[in-house]
């Protein structure tokens, strides 16, 4: 495409004018810089030359005060016709010396310049000697006044120093000198105080043009005479161009009189330092105006060329809303985009396709309100009401766009919409047409979710429907047990124990399997000690080892931490399977429990800890480790039927490891035992004080015999049995039906102890418990247990928000219930105490 030659000579044309302003603009800003940085100087120098002279002003007045009240000080010291005590004025001249940190001496000297007492012992042997005309420049004076000599080398000191000298009078009145030694680096140090930046000098001047002191120090020029001398007249304290007082450069000078006339104090700032600030500017406009042009000519150069490709950029750009098109044509789904004002900007074929009643409305800018119109008259063409309705919830759904949705056309097509917002506030909008196969798929899929939650209540029914007759069997036979029996009948017992032990092991483990489908298990991280819980663990089953006479070993590498934060519990439940699975296949020989902590790759706060478990047992075919973890699976079936089990303990452990963020392996060989590596991610205690996780509560004292106790429970076996095991445990209790029967039986009588069921007739065991919670007075306190077929964690957490103190669940062990029935109590009585607290 061609362009017009007059555009680019507009365009060059541009460029010129632009190079000129930014020569003029740079020539302006490089003078402006330079008085600028003039002017910041003078206004530093200002300000430095008035801090240096207050400062040195101070120091002067300070030690001319001191001088002048020297006849007082020394009054103690001066006898009768204004005779001096040397010692004493020595002494006292000492102690002034000592306080005074601005002198290197202070001595009193007769009109004569004898020594009549000084600070300094040296001097007070040696005299003071002073430069000529300094004592009779002191004494001339017809008001007595601080006379400031020239910078000198002290006799006793060897500091550089000005010695200070006013005449006095003592009280007969004879006439007296006092000298002060400042050293000239006091002085220095006086003025270095005002200095805030560096590039300045600082000189302390005589009237006559001597030096006495300078910053920088500069002691070869000390004493010297500095031409042109300073004029007391023209000392205003304002920047004026001038030599440099020292080396005469050109440069920025200030001068200011002291409160002694004959020390003037000047500023000096060289002009190259003044400039410096200047310089960098200069340079910095410079390159920018160069850059700028550089800028400038690329610019009228890239204006040129892109004038020329502009029509090319056109075409491209209408070849792309082509592909675009063909794009969207192309698409099986529908397409709609709409800005962020809800307006129409593009749609594909589909779209009309899927909604042909659109076609009317349907054009660019369109208002999305037109097309929920159109929508809602072909969809309820007679009904007003639904039409304004319809028309407001599809314009929410669509300003929205945060979901999917669903609906079946008028044309008996299903379409499901996705609507998404754009980064700009717009909404893209895609329909697809999805299958009565796709429909009944997802149906399939919620049936399928369905069923799996009713297959765990189901579970869940069954356990505590099979619980409770278990607990009659098992609480029967336990009683059985602890009564007298012949070896024949103890042995019967004894294998209906084992037998009803199995089947509550079984239960147990669907319950577990059943609660890890259903996602009900949760992962309490918590901090403990991994070698304490393998220490718990192996010394609950050592008993086991014992009676099969194998060795039950312990090993922990010094890796491993002595607290980690993770779930204790399912590390616990990990090992009694592993180990317990390990003692069931083992027949002699041992098995040998390892503990090791590996880094975690993926995190530095995370460890893995590995629990080895190796046996010296049966051992495991090849064929069936592939399938070991898998449910209601054994290696063997003959094992199964000569050692038990359901084939759930492997796999419930593969799924305990894994919600805990590690895996489990396996090696065997039949005959040569097996060896189970389990890893479980924990976290590492940071280095501050971690909250310790709580520990089983322990029985808090000795079992308590003859409590009266309430027991709430509807099953007349079950009744039977808790009344035998309570009796048989020293207790008097008495058996209600239901919950209200409860509830009243705790209000008529006081009670040691409720033994409390949970699914009661009438009112069940949460809602007995919380009405004997709200009752008056020492009722309320009683301690109560729950005692209940439902066994899982949620149960028991729901039996504790009910207001009970502890929970067995069925079947009911002896010492188990006799270990809550003693928890209880120590609560109930803490409850008690704190209820009945005098205020």
């Amino acid at each position: 495409m061609s362009v017009p030659r007059r555009v680019i000579g507009l365009t060059w044309s541009t460029a010129g004018l632009f190079l000129l302003a930014v020569a003029l603009a740079a020539t302006s800003l490089l003078h402006n810089a330079e008085v600028e940085a003039i002017a910041r100087t003078d206004e530093r120098i200002r300000q430095v030359v008035s801090g240096a002279e207050a400062d040195l002003n101070r120091t002067l007045m300070g030690a001319d005060l001191v001088l002048a009240g020297l006849t007082e000080v020394l009054q103690v010291a001066i006898g009768p016709g204004d005779t001096v005590d040397a010692q004493a004025a020595h002494r006292i001249l000492s102690a002034l010396n000592d306080r005074q940190l601005n002198f290197a001496d202070v001595a009193l000297l007769a009109e004569d310049g004898s020594m009549i007492a000084s600070g300094l012992p040296a001097s007070m042997r040696g005299g003071l000697p002073l430069p000529p005309g300094l004592r009779e420049r002191a004494l001339a004076q017809e008001v007595a006044g601080l006379v400031i000599s020239d910078a000198v080398v002290g006799a006793y000191s060897g500091e550089r120093s000005v010695l200070l000298t006013r005449a006095l009078r003592l009280t007969g009145g004879r006439r007296v000198i006092g000298v002060a030694e400042v050293p000239t680096a006091l002085l220095a140090s006086v003025v270095s105080s005002a200095l805030t930046t560096g590039g300045l000098s600082v000189t302390l001047e005589r009237d006559d043009g001597r030096l006495v002191m300078s910053l920088p120090p500069d002691d070869a020029r000390i004493g010297q005479r500095l031409l042109p001398p300073l004029v007391a007249a023209s000392a205003t304290g304002q920047p004026q161009a001038a030599g440099a007082r020292l080396g005469g450069a050109p440069a920025r000078v200030a001068v200011r009189p002291t409160l002694y006339p004959q020390l003037l104090i000047a500023v000096s700032v060289p002009l190259t330092e003044a400039l410096a600030d200047s310089e960098l500017d200069s340079r910095f406009i410079v390159a920018t105006a160069g850059l700028f042009a550089l800028l400038v000519l690329g610019a009228a150069a890239l204006a040129h060329w892109q004038l020329v490709r502009l029509g090319q950029a056109r075409q491209a750009l209408a070849d792309s809303v082509a592909t675009l098109d063909q794009a969207l044509a192309s698409m099986g789904d529908a397409f709609l985009l709409c800005d962020a004002q809800d307006r129409v900007l593009r749609w594909n074929q589909r779209y009309l396709e899927l909604f042909p009643w659109l076609l009317p409305v349907l054009r660019i800018g369109a208002p999305f309100h037109d097309l929920a119109v159109a929508a809602a008259a072909r969809l309820y063409p007679d009904d007003e009401a639904q039409r304004r309705a319809w028309i407001d919830m599809r314009v929410g759904l669509h300003r929205a766009a945060d979901r999917g949705w669903e609906q079946v056309l008028v044309t008996g097509v299903a379409v499901n919409a996705v609507e998404r917002r754009t980064p700009d506030g717009g909404v893209v909008s895609v329909y697809r047409d999805i299958s009565t196969a796709e429909r009944t798929l997802s149906r399939a899929k919620a049936d399928a979710e369905a069923a799996n939650e009713a297959k765990s209540q189901f579970l869940a029914n069954m356990s505590h429907e099979i619980r409770t007759p278990l607990n009659a069997v098992m609480g029967l036979n336990d009683l059985l047990l602890r009564s007298p029996l012949n070896a024949e009948q103890r042995r019967h017992a004894e294998l209906v124990r084992s037998s009803g032990q199995l089947l509550l092991s079984l239960i147990n483990d669907i319950l577990d399997l059943s609660r890890i489908e259903a996602g009900h298990v949760d992962v309490q991280v918590l901090p403990f000690n991994p070698r304490r819980v393998a220490e718990e663990v192996l010394g609950l089953l050592d008993e086991r080892a014992v009676a099969q006479h194998l060795a039950l070993t312990l090993e922990t590498t010094a890796r491993v931490a002595t607290e980690l934060r993770g779930d204790s519990v399912r590390v616990r439940q990990v090992l009694f399977n592993l180990v317990g699975n390990a003692l069931k296949f083992t027949a002699q020989g041992s098995v040998r429990v390892a503990l090791d902590q590996l880094p975690c790759d993926d995190s530095p706060d995370d460890v893995m800890l590995q629990v080895e478990v190796q046996d010296t047992g049966i051992g495991i075919p090849a064929q069936a480790l592939p399938t070991l973890f898998d449910r209601f699976t054994q290696a063997d079936s003959s094992a199964a039927r000569r050692h038990g089990g359901s084939g759930l303990g492997l796999a419930i452990t593969r799924e305990v490891v894994q919600l805990l963020g590690g895996c489990i392996a396996v090696t065997s060989a039949p005959g040569q035992g097996s060896r189970f590596v389990a890893t479980m991610r924990c976290s590492l205690l940071a280095g501050q004080v971690q909250p310790q996780a709580p520990a089983p509560e322990p029985v808090a004292g000795e079992p308590e015999h003859g409590l009266s106790v309430l027991v709430a429970e509807d099953n007349s076996v079950n009744q039977f049995v808790i009344e035998a095991v309570l009796q048989q445990l020293g207790h008097r209790p008495k058996i209600v039906a239901d919950g209200l029967h409860a509830v009243e039986q705790a209000r008529l009588q006081h009670w040691d102890l409720v033994l409390m069921d949970m699914q009661m007739p009438e009112l069940d065991g949460a809602a007995a418990t919380r009405a004997i919670r709200a009752l008056a007075g020492p009722a309320a306190d009683v301690p109560i247990v729950a005692m209940t077929a439902n066994a899982r964690d949620e149960d028991r957490l729901a039996c504790l928000a009910a207001g009970m103190d502890d929970y067995v669940s069925k079947p009911i062990d002896m010492d188990v219930l006799q270990a809550a029935i003693v928890r209880a109590l120590a609560k109930g009585r803490a409850r008690a105490s704190a209820t009945h607290a005098p205020l």
